[in-house]
């Protein structure tokens, strides 16, 4: 008995060393960041302990852009990226070799929002009908040739307009977008959160269409799953594998604890402190920013195959690539 005992414990230990053996070694990991609401995700999964847990010590930095991010991680200067796959098929096209480890943001981000001084009496009757309402109008967008001007043009083409229909303005991020909107400089924006949130909170403008909430045009609805991943090199992935199966495990840890209602009051203050809006109401709005990413489940630890192969193809139906290689070389074989 005595020598079956000693037996069960050397393998309990054995089991136990072999599931440390898969946790971090106390490894620094640089994690791409955004201004505003940013890579949630990591944000919890740092301040919650979830990091520490699994032997990791997770920091951030903040990059506005998923291009620069993509440029970032390709010279080393962080560890993982946060962009989707349409960010990342030009550099694979080009032989580089990076993988959707984990979930980031995955719900698609797009919104149409129409200023207060712009009629919209098609607003009610959904996609394609509201489309008419722009014809003619100044659409702010991030940035001229962004994807969220393919997205504008492409739902006026479906809608059976054209692209000349309409007029874009470039107007930058968010922040910018809005007061491009406010001022009326533009009739309406194609941006992201927390535009849409501001317009919710301080009633000056009316969101029209969210991409991840509204399942008309199917083709963007189905986008929602793929989105922005935590990105890395497959020669990081190669050389860290424990540290990769402890991300993973971190981050699902933020995501339970992000999609749990009971805890949104906490995530709030989470997200105050790595960011202010500096604006009237501006806890408002970052509250209702948290609200509609959580109704649309954008914080997921999980990478939906087919969402990530919708992203490739509708870049191909808009003539940015020629073809993408298949799924597999975006997304890392043990990912979520």
């Amino acid at each position: 008995m005595k020598r079956l005992r000693i037996g069960l414990v050397a393998i309990v230990s054995f089991i136990a060393g072999g599931g440390a053996w898969a946790q971090g070694k106390g490894e620094s990991v640089k994690f791409q960041d955004y201004p505003g609401i940013g890579n949630m995700l990591m944000r919890v999964a740092i301040s919650k302990g979830y990091c520490d847990k699994y032997g990791i010590k997770c920091t951030l930095q903040v990059i506005p852009s998923g291009p620069l991010g993509a440029q970032a991680l390709l010279a080393k200067s962080i560890d993982a990226g946060l962009f989707p796959a349409e960010i990342m098929v030009g550099a694979i096209t080009k032989g580089a070799k990076m993988k959707l480890v984990v979930g980031g943001a995955t719900a698609n981000v797009a919104a149409l929002i129409a200023g207060n001084h712009t009629e919209t009496p098609n607003a009610g009757k959904g996609w394609p009908a509201f489309m008419q309402d722009f014809k003619g109008k100044k659409i702010g967008v991030p940035a001229r040739g962004s994807v969220m001007e393919m997205i504008t043009t492409w739902m006026f083409l479906k809608a059976g307009m054209k692209a000349e229909d309409v007029v874009f303005v470039a107007v930058g991020g968010p922040n910018t977008a809005y007061g491009a909107l406010v001022s009326k400089q533009v009739d309406a924006i194609m941006m992201f959160e927390p535009a849409g949130a501001m317009c919710t909170v301080l009633a000056t403008c009316k969101v029209i269409w969210r991409g991840a909430e509204d399942k008309e045009p199917a083709a963007q609805y189905a986008l929602n799953g793929g989105g922005n991943g935590q990105v890395f090199t497959q020669d990081y992935i190669d050389r860290n594998p424990h540290v990769i199966e402890a991300v993973i495990k971190a981050v699902k840890d933020a995501d339970a604890f992000i999609n749990n209602p009971a805890n949104f009051e906490e995530l709030a203050k989470i997200a105050e402190t790595y960011f202010k809006f500096e604006m009237a109401k501006g806890d408002e709005v970052l509250r209702e920013a948290l609200r509609r990413a959580a109704i649309a489940k954008a914080y997921s630890a999980a990478i939906n195959r087919n969402a990530v192969k919708a992203g490739l193809d509708f870049l191909i139906e808009n003539k940015q690539i020629d073809k993408a290689p298949p799924v597999s070389e975006f997304v890392h074989d043990k990912a979520p």
